[in-house]
């Protein structure tokens, strides 16, 4: 076995042992701050409609009457089981629920993705290499402007532009009714594909694309600083000077060795910001009525659901940290500095 991949085996079995605690840390936070929230879920959730001894059934149902510490042992176990609890509200598994919704969040945040690296990385790239120029003072007003957009506020004014002034796209949704197409993944666009329906490939884009375009802005506005930062480092750095000094053409020059350089620490802030988009696009999904986690999370939240909030919560925390574990791989496959 050569060094390269021994170190790199070191780093990965390092970074697995290193998700324990970091896994550990997140499932007792998120016990903690909602058994610490005020008021009481089960009667927040039945109110006057049930006498205190049916009460006192359903808390004793969900273990809700039992020491802290018998409770948080049996939400580890639960979740070491994939078990995510039971909803107070609709009596459901909130792991049936999680099912049934996650893919909805899933293609909406790969879409918003898409187009945030397009935009991030595109305008980021040219801003760098065009330096005090119109186009990088566009790129750079531009990340700053679309972040700075409260992410409702800019989904409000797609839906009065594009859906009621021009009519060009949904208010809201994921789809039309009679527009489904045969489940396959829970991905639309993809089983639209897969099964050839184009009318419905059609119809799941029109929905998809007002909620994407807001939540893939939002994130390119921080993709394009952060590329045309890193552009402008890695087109000052000597290799650079040195490939120009050979003769390389100066495409060659910008696209193989400062682009592709200036992309390594993009990589790890793109990696975060699509966990980040898995477990945080609340109000993208709650301005356009997407039924995803997140519009769900919003709905226990209201209706203090606790044991809902803390299986999707929990849910969305195991997202993260598999994400993040992910790219730190990606990392050091990529630069072998990282694994030393």
């Amino acid at each position: 076995m050569s060094r390269r991949s021994g170190s790199l085996r070191t780093y990965v079995i390092t970074r697995l042992f290193l998700t324990i605690p970091m896994l550990l840390i997140l499932l007792t936070f998120v016990f903690v701050i909602l058994r610490v929230a005020p008021g009481d879920p089960i009667s927040a959730a039945y109110g006057q409609r049930l006498p205190p001894e049916q009460i006192a059934e359903v808390r004793h149902h969900l273990g809700l009457d039992r020491p802290l510490i018998v409770q948080y042992g049996s939400y580890l176990a639960s979740v070491a089981h994939g078990d995510f609890g039971q909803s107070v509200i609709t009596q459901q598994s909130v792991g049936a629920i999680i099912k049934a919704r996650f893919p909805a969040t899933l293609e909406l945040t790969l879409a918003a993705m898409m187009i945030a690296i397009i935009v991030g990385v595109g305008l980021g790239s040219v801003a760098g290499r065009y330096r005090d120029t119109p186009v990088d003072l566009g790129g750079r007003l531009f990340g700053i402007v679309i972040y700075a957009a409260p992410i409702f506020w800019l989904g409000m004014m797609f839906q009065l532009l594009f859906a009621v002034k021009l009519h060009i796209f949904p208010t809201g949704g994921r789809i039309a009714a009679f527009a489904q197409p045969r489940h396959i993944t829970g991905l639309y666009t993809l089983d639209s594909l897969l099964t050839g329906n184009w009318s419905s490939l059609w119809t799941s884009l029109r929905y998809l694309a007002l909620p994407a375009i807001t939540l893939g802005l939002v994130i390119g506005g921080v993709l394009v600083r952060l590329v045309r930062v890193h552009m402008l480092q890695t087109l000052q750095a000597d290799y650079v000077e040195a490939a120009r000094a050979r003769g390389i053409p100066e495409w060659r020059v910008v696209m193989r060795h400062a682009f592709r350089n200036a992309l390594i620490p993009v990589i790890t802030v793109t990696g975060l910001q699509f966990a980040a988009l898995l477990g945080g696009a609340v109000l993208t999904e709650t301005t356009f009525t997407w039924p995803g986690l997140g519009s769900q999370l919003v709905d226990y939240l209201s209706g203090r659901d606790y044991p809902g909030v803390q299986g999707i919560v929990t849910f969305f925390a195991f997202l993260v940290i598999g994400v993040s574990l992910l790219i730190d791989i990606l990392n050091a496959y990529v630069d072998p500095r990282i694994r030393y």
